[in-house]
């Protein structure tokens, strides 16, 4: 499984370019590695439509080795820190990956009130089997050398899957089924088709905006995964749980920091709804605190865009146990590809009169 921290995708990128430049008619990587596939409509001067997905993972970033060779970090966006103690992870180093193992205190010395507890992330450190701070340099680890969740992936019952990065690879599979869907289609598209994968979204949640800014597109859909609430500890927070279909979001709101989150269009909202209905896709409606998406900041860019986004239900989201169904990967699939050859020239959204 690739590895793909926040400005570290170049595999990715590599890897949605090579089988979008056999899919789509144009393909470009723009400086900071947004990857554009463009599939024009069969008229001139058409209206514009980006559907896209964020390339990279969280995880984490050497801040210190001590004289002992034992790591400390920092994250790269909102990694769960409570499953890292006895897990292992993988550090990004000059002369390749070293596995690692995060420390934690034997349990037969904790105290009682220590029990139960989980350790402050600034307590966590790394043991990659170096004994000293030189020995983690000849392993070609320094400080700045990122960090990933162990690579896995594990097919279960009933078309489901978990691994790392989840969040968001499965969107990006999304994109690349959807290209190629949509070849044979073409010769009817009214609008023209953008499709891009893009960079940052766990850090900073804004690297598409160059694109976008390169686009000027009329209409935004965003893919992401969302928290499935079908688990004990999750039980009553929402609806949204696995096998039910894409999920549908009228909004999502951070809630800490700068204030951002999304309201959807709702002409474009509306207009998905009646695909899925027209086509017997079963759908979800999603209202999450606590989540953003860079929709947040497209509707603001040129003039005003239309966003709507589209998420994927995972359970254990920003864990190395991520886990969806194939069933909601392949309604998505199908809800987008039946919305993109519906749209005609006269088809609007947004508020503009």
């Amino acid at each position: 499984m690739i590895n793909a921290v926040s400005s570290q995708e170049d595999a990715v990128i590599d890897y949605m370019y090579h089988y979008f430049s056999k899919q789509m008619e144009y393909v470009e990587v723009d400086t900071i590695g947004n990857v554009i596939g463009f599939l024009p409509s069969n008229k001139p001067n058409s209206k514009r439509i980006m559907i896209f997905a964020h390339m990279d993972e969280v995880g984490f970033i050497v801040r210190h080795i001590d004289e002992n060779g034992f790591l400390f970090f920092e994250r790269i966006g909102g990694a769960n820190v409570n499953v890292l103690p006895g897990n292992q992870l993988q550090v990004l180093g000059d002369k390749g990956t070293v596995t690692g193992v995060v420390g934690t205190k034997a349990y037969h010395f904790l105290k009682p009130e220590e029990k139960g507890k989980f350790p402050a992330q600034d307590q966590l450190y790394i043991d990659i089997g170096a004994v000293s701070k030189e020995e983690a340099y000849q392993k070609g680890i320094r400080v700045g050398s990122t960090i990933c969740f162990q690579a896995s992936y594990l097919e279960r019952e009933n078309g489901r899957v978990t691994g790392k990065a989840m969040d968001n690879r499965v969107a990006c599979t999304v994109l690349l089924e959807l290209a190629e869907q949509l070849i044979s289609a073409q010769a009817s598209l009214e609008w023209d088709i953008y499709l891009v994968a893009c960079v940052q979204e766990e850090f900073n949640i804004r690297g598409v905006l160059p694109a976008v800014r390169k686009i000027k597109p009329h209409v935004s859909i965003g893919l992401d995964v969302t928290p499935a609430c079908d688990t004990p500890e999750l039980t009553n927070y929402s609806d949204v749980g696995l096998d039910k279909g894409p999920a549908l979001t009228f909004l999502n709101y951070h809630g800490k920091g700068t204030l951002a989150g999304v309201l959807p269009d709702s002409k474009l909202i509306q207009s998905l709804i009646k695909t899925c209905q027209a086509n017997k896709i079963n759908y979800q409606r999603e209202v999450a605190v606590g989540v953003i998406t860079e929709n947040a900041f497209i509707v603001f860019e040129e003039a005003g865009i239309a966003t709507a986004n589209i998420s994927i239900p995972t359970r254990y989201t920003h864990t190395p146990v991520e886990t969806v169904s194939l069933r909601d990967v392949k309604q998505t699939i199908h809800l987008l590809y039946e919305f993109l050859t519906s749209l005609t020239e006269k088809s609007t959204f947004g508020k503009a009169r």
